[in-house]
């Protein structure tokens, strides 16, 4: 006789969820996502800041987001877990809708940077777009990323005196 079969683990995942700045517990919602298989994910609501989740995984998942929402505030966590065998599945992308805005302000005297551009680009990915700016600034793209995979977003912002400011912002697709 020849038997095949899935190995299937549960993985029991449990935590607290806190305001960073305060250290209060929130309400809100938890995803679970397979990186390896992000429609595989587990979604949760949770109270007073304590959250559990048990999710069924298989031998070709090795990290788990977990992304925390209390309609205000967004966290997230990014998790490998154990498994001797490394992955074989292929990750697929959805498209992202990204919306960042702001305004430029001069470190040294503190005023506003009335013009200038804004570049924004993942980091390891080929994705970046680039607008010019009067006063505030707004940019919209949508990249094709892994759904619970973290991202690094770069933001690169300079006026037209050669002037430049940097900002690095983590972003976990969903």
């Amino acid at each position: 006789m020849i038997f095949s079969y899935l190995v299937r683990a549960s993985v029991v995942t449990k935590g607290t969820a806190l305001y960073y700045y305060t250290g209060q517990r929130v309400d809100g919602n938890i995803d679970a996502i397979p990186v390896e298989n992000p429609t595989n994910k587990t979604n949760t609501t949770f109270t007073n800041g304590e959250w559990f989740i048990d999710f069924n995984k298989n031998d070709d998942v090795q990290y788990l987001t977990f992304i925390i929402d209390d309609n205000e505030k967004i966290g997230y966590i990014q998790v490998k877990l154990d498994n001797d065998n490394p992955s074989t599945a292929r990750l697929n992308c959805t498209t992202q809708n990204i919306s960042l805005s702001g305004y430029a302000v001069n470190v040294d005297n503190g005023n506003l940077i009335t013009s200038g551009d804004v570049r924004v680009s993942i980091l390891d990915t080929d994705y970046t777009n680039t607008t010019s700016f009067s006063g505030t600034w707004s940019i919209d793209f949508h990249p094709c990323l892994v759904s619970g995979k973290i991202y690094t977003l770069q933001i690169l912002i300079s006026d037209y005196s050669g002037n430049r400011g940097l900002m690095l912002q983590k972003y976990p697709a969903r």
